[in-house]
């Protein structure tokens, strides 16, 4: 009855349906993401949100994660993370994430955006676009590339680490709720 009446009322107020959320809280604050969308713990302590059907070629299924200390502490070559550089945990070459064919070819020197973007009332974070190349295991470029986009919180400890340009990320994470 609860759902007829909220479909009802976004239909009458936008003449569209509304889209069904679920909350997922992580480290004090609760964001609202499309209720199609799984939720995952990862074996470090964070959360892996996957929006989309898997390929067999991709290292990951499309979404997006959220780490703690534990990721921040590792996210760059093993040690931790730095604000001018992509995510890269490992310390050894890493395979592309779109096609696993290909390894992720030499990092860009500067991101293609970087700027600070609210995280919730009154949170901020670091925002940092990279566009990421693939290259074959011989190191020849390929014209596989993707997008990666970290939203680093360093007071909160909190870095949310998005390798495919997930639609609507940027308003979900502006809206959060903080305890």
């Amino acid at each position: 009855m609860l759902m007829t009446l909220t479909l009802s009322a976004a239909l009458v107020l936008t003449g569209t349906p509304a889209q069904a959320t679920k909350s997922v809280s992580f480290q004090g604050f609760t964001i609202q993401i499309p209720a199609a969308w799984k939720v995952k713990k990862d074996p470090v302590g964070g959360l892996a949100v996957v929006t989309g059907a898997c390929s067999k070629r991709a290292v990951e299924c499309p979404g997006f994660s959220i780490g703690g200390a534990r990721d921040i502490a590792y996210a760059s070559e093993g040690g931790p993370y730095k604000v001018g550089a992509p995510y890269h945990p490992s310390s050894g070459v890493m395979e592309c994430v779109p096609d696993k064919r290909y390894w992720e070819g030499v990092q860009p020197v500067k991101p293609a955006r970087t700027s600070t973007v609210a995280v919730g009332a009154g949170r901020t974070a670091r925002f940092t676009e990279w566009r990421l190349t693939c290259q074959t295991k011989t190191s020849k470029p390929t014209s596989v590339a993707y997008t990666q986009r970290i939203w680093y919180l360093r007071k909160e400890k909190v870095l949310v680490v998005d390798q495919w340009k997930t639609p609507g990320l940027g308003n979900i994470l502006a809206k959060a709720v903080w305890k």
